[in-house]
């Protein structure tokens, strides 16, 4: 990756993001009503972890291009 810190960095973001998911999937599904803040938040929190995924296959894509890039380098150096 560009950076395996800043790969690191983003799968911690996701992870903290995915535990909050749960805690208001939880607090949607519990008896009663539902928190209108609770749903947004449950929106927010999944876009964010949406853009987050985006972020890391672009990490992803990059590194698989360096790869690329340095094999057919050593190609044309034989």
């Amino acid at each position: 990756m560009a950076d395996d810190d800043d790969f690191q960095h983003l799968m911690s973001a996701r992870e903290a993001l995915v535990d909050k998911r749960l805690t208001l999937a939880q607090t949607i599904a519990a008896p009663g009503d539902i928190p209108e803040n609770a749903i947004q938040a449950l929106v927010d929190v999944q876009r964010a972890i949406e853009v987050i995924d985006v972020a890391i296959e672009e990490l992803e894509q990059a590194e698989l291009d360096k790869e690329l890039e340095e094999t057919e380098a050593a190609e044309d150096l034989e």
